[in-house]
């Protein structure tokens, strides 16, 4: 062995020993990405987190259909059990619309998963809406009609199974509370939709009472059809409480345009009820403009994105001569 190299290995066999200094073998290089990782999944890329619980406004219409459902079941008792005094018939109904929200109440506390409650208030009023079109068009078109007691049957049957549907579909899917609000709006659209066009082409001269069951049949058929049409469109997107409120103005607009056909059919001629089919292609017609275009001109004051120029401060009960109705304010620009 040559002196430089023998000098060279004692000098390193003396630091290894002095030192410490491990012998190591070289390691190969650490593995390296051909492109960088995906982003992790946020709230602002569409994505929003199964842990995230529900808005207040979201709990509020979960109690709300609950009361209302608690006193439908009240009053359905009533006509079963054929409670003919006043005050006790005030008891079931009374009872049962405290029961039901508070037990609704302490079912989410702490709060549901975001899509829960709304998904099972959608799923009752959708239910019980399915049980008032199937009786309403076999009290119009049977001889042998259910009466109050077979509709009050229908409702809370039907009610009762779109809750559970409700519960079974929130917990599986926790869908966006704006999904259940859209198929909610599309039973009640359709549903009006439908019926005015069943009375609209139903025979002529045959008086209201030979034709209701046209608009029965149309109510019901329009009731699942906005229905299945929300539910297809909701795979598609998801539609903001800005537009839905578009498309609310928009059906509501269109109805009202429609109405100077209705001078078409002063005097002799066809009936007037036809122009009901005009009314509701034009409701229809409004709710799409509304929903596409709407957002494009501002919001409404719901959503609370994107620029505003109205805003709905309160929506109050007010009392009147027999009844009562709404009032609302707000702010435009």
């Amino acid at each position: 062995m040559r002196p430089t190299a023998l000098r060279t290995l004692v000098a390193w066999l003396f630091a290894s020993c002095w030192y410490g200094v491990p012998v190591q073998a070289q390691q190969p290089p650490a593995p390296q990405w051909a492109s960088p990782p995906p982003p992790p999944l946020s709230a602002s890329s569409g994505w929003t987190p199964r842990s995230r619980s529900a808005s207040s406004l979201e709990s509020a219409t979960l109690y709300g259909s609950s009361a209302v459902y608690g006193i439908g079941m009240g009053i359905w008792l009533d006509a079963e059990i054929g409670i003919a005094d006043p005050a006790l018939s005030l008891i079931p109904p009374t009872l049962l619309g405290v029961a039901v929200p508070v037990a609704a109440f302490a079912l989410n506390h702490p709060t549901l998963p975001r899509g829960v409650p709304g998904a099972i208030a959608a799923g009752l009023v959708i239910g019980a809406g399915e049980g008032l079109g199937i009786a309403s068009l076999q009290m119009v078109a049977s001889e042998q009609p259910w009466g109050f007691r077979g509709l009050g049957r229908a409702m809370a049957i039907g009610s009762t199974a779109g809750g559970v549907a409700g519960i079974v579909m929130g917990e599986l899917q926790q869908p966006s509370p704006n999904i259940s609000a859209f198929a909610t709006s599309g039973v009640v659209w359709g549903s009006a939709i439908g019926s005015a066009i069943g009375l609209g082409v139903s025979p002529a001269g045959v008086g209201f009472a030979r034709s209701n069951d046209w608009m029965a049949r149309g109510g019901l058929i329009g009731f699942n059809a906005g229905l299945a049409v929300t539910m297809a469109l909701s795979t598609a997107f998801v539609p903001s409480l800005d537009q839905l409120s578009w498309m609310w103005l928009g059906g509501g607009v269109g109805g009202l345009v429609s109405l100077p056909v209705y001078l078409f059919y002063l005097g002799a001629g066809p009936p007037a009820k036809r122009g009901l089919v005009f009314t509701a292609t034009a409701t229809t017609l409004g709710i799409v403009v509304g929903g596409v275009f709407g957002p494009m001109l501002g919001g409404l004051g719901l959503s609370g994105d994107g620029p505003h120029f109205a805003t709905l401060d309160y929506l109050t009960p007010v009392p009147l001569a027999g009844g009562f109705g709404f009032r609302l304010g707000g702010s435009l620009f």
